[in-house]
């Protein structure tokens, strides 16, 4: 057999929940070729041999759910994510893609455009793709088809219902971007303006997903007090998209938590929620990232009602003491009948709300609202409205409202993937290293194998790759990935189980992890020895 490539001597882990065992990898162009005891190949036969005595190696880390839908095109390497391992991305995630443009969707847009330094040169969501694909990449990516971003070609910001006609041009938006290639539809249910839609308007854009055999992504309504509901939402809208398709669905719940101090405990409750759906014949999973924080936008404070205005109009309102004073009530209060509102400045509160960029306060970073606040003498919900404002909405936060027992229930279940829920960033970059942003773009994978693995015992060796790459590439429908097989793509992964470990932290985000040795990108080794190569061998993944 020639080979181009040969893993000698690894603990092959092959994504499958097998027992790892002793085996070689060769591969011949961008495949995996053979599998097991490759002793009597000569390394003198082979271009580039690769001794991983004492490491494990392992298919390619597969992210099914992350946000780098502008950053790809700042930097095609990925470079946070693929120094971690991950050799699959996909993106367009919590309703949000850069496509189609509109002038509805260019507004919503226009502050992220900005931030990356980007003009888009397309206007259809396949011409996105073609532009991603124009890339040289350092990993594949794929990208699901964002509800946000198409109602507000449509509908703009507003929060009524779409009239038959909008409807009708929603969906023709669907169907473009599932044509094009798009793995699926997403929802952002807490975001403008995906946050305005009922469920049969989703319905019939997850409709059109099933037909095409793709997938339906949701960042639920409600995360925290009202997640059950939440949950019962999903799981009605993937029926209801089913009976109009007359075709199946899968369902991915994203980044699956209990969101709030008050639903402490629940993780358990919320696996069996989606359990009962299982047994009852609904195709559901979920992902998860492994941190107690999450990582959002500041406008995530305002009311339902504001965020139905336009950028201009909202920054306007912000403004205005008179809706300052109806924003605090609501804060404190809730809001009559809008109990699915998630009022993350109630719980966790201003403590747990930290800024991770605004453009004109840059002195704020790593700093909670509650710091901030009291080192300027002001009220949080002011200071906080100041910066919407001032920068147009654009200010990113982390924010911490997890409980590690929660975390650790959902993450011991088989089908919960590893996401990051991240943008792929680059220490130092001028666009890509701005702020102190949450540590799961580069410490996500890292973490599930370091603590939670060899530390914590959350679960074994053998499940959690499994959950970083057969089990994500499963539901993306990726079918010659995920996996350490003769014939499958060679994406793969080198790693120390010994002292694999993310070095991120909240302070210092910025860090790659430890022990992740090598990456292999469809057959070119992207990461050798923790440096960067130089190969863009990564490719556009199209739905199969």
């Amino acid at each position: 057999m020639a080979f181009d490539l040969l893993i000698r001597g690894g603990l092959l882990v092959d994504g499958s929940g097998a027992p790892g065992r002793a085996a070689d990898v060769g591969v011949a162009g961008d495949r995996i070729e053979a599998v097991g005891d490759l002793s009597a190949v000569s390394d003198a036969s082979v271009a580039r041999v690769i001794d991983a005595r004492g490491h494990v190696v392992a298919p390619g880390f597969v992210d099914p759910h992350a946000h780098s839908d502008l950053s790809v095109l700042v930097d095609g390497a990925l470079w946070s994510h693929l120094r971690q391992g991950y050799t699959t991305q996909l993106g367009g995630n919590c309703g949000y893609t850069v496509a189609p443009l509109a002038p509805g969707s260019r507004s919503l847009l226009a502050a992220d455009f900005d931030t990356h330094a980007i003009e888009p040169g397309w206007t259809s969501f396949g011409g996105y793709l073609d532009a991603v694909e124009a890339m040289p990449l350092g990993m594949n990516t794929a990208f699901l088809a964002g509800h946000g971003t198409i109602r507000a070609a449509v509908l703009g910001a507003t929060s009524r219902a779409p009239d038959a006609a909008e409807l009708r041009a929603m969906t023709a938006h669907a169907e473009e971007a599932m044509d094009a290639g798009a793995l699926g539809v997403s929802t952002g249910l807490i975001y403008p303006p995906g946050i305005h839609a009922r469920p049969d308007e989703i319905a019939a854009l997850v409709a059109v997903a099933a037909r095409h055999g793709g997938m339906y992504a949701t960042h639920m309504r409600n995360e925290a007090e009202e997640v059950t509901a939440a949950i019962d939402e999903a799981v009605s809208t993937a029926r209801a998209a089913e009976r109009l398709a007359g075709a199946p669905i899968r369902l991915q719940v994203s980044h699956l938590k209990a969101a709030a101090r008050a639903v402490y405990g629940q993780g358990p409750a919320l696996i069996a929620q989606l359990e009962r759906a299982r047994v009852a014949g609904l195709d559901v999973a979920a992902d998860q990232y492994p941190y107690t924080a999450a990582h959002t936008q500041l406008g995530t404070i305002l009311p339902p009602d504001l965020l139905a205005l336009e950028v201009d109009a909202l920054v306007a309102a912000l403004r205005d003491p008179a809706v300052r004073r109806s924003v605090r009530d609501a804060q404190t209060h809730g809001i009559p009948g809008q109990a699915d509102w998630e009022n993350v400045a109630a719980d966790p509160g201003w403590d747990g709300i930290v800024i991770a960029y605004a453009p004109s306060r840059p002195h704020w970073h790593g700093r909670s609202m509650a710091e901030i606040g009291e080192a300027e003498g002001a009220d949080p919900a002011d200071l906080a409205m100041d910066a919407l404002a001032d920068d147009r909405l654009n200010v990113d936060i982390v924010i911490h409202c997890m409980d590690e027992g929660d975390l650790e229930a959902i993450m011991a279940v088989p089908w919960v993937s590893v996401c990051t829920d991240g943008e792929s960033r680059r220490p130092g970059h001028p666009i890509l290293g701005r702020g102190v942003p949450h540590p799961r773009s580069y410490g996500s994978t890292a973490r599930v194998l370091g603590r939670y693995v060899r530390e914590r015992g959350t679960l074994p060796l053998e499940s959690a790759v499994a959950k970083l790459s057969a089990v994500p590439a499963a539901r993306l429908g990726l079918r010659d990935r995920g996996l350490v097989r003769q014939g499958f793509a060679a994406d793969l992964v080198v790693f120390d189980p010994l002292t694999v470990a993310d070095l991120a932290t909240w302070a210092v985000p910025a860090v790659h992890p430890a022990g992740i040795r090598d990456v292999i990108v469809n057959g070119a080794i992207a990461v050798r020895n923790g440096a960067e190569t130089g190969a863009r061998a990564g490719q556009l993944l199209r739905r199969q």
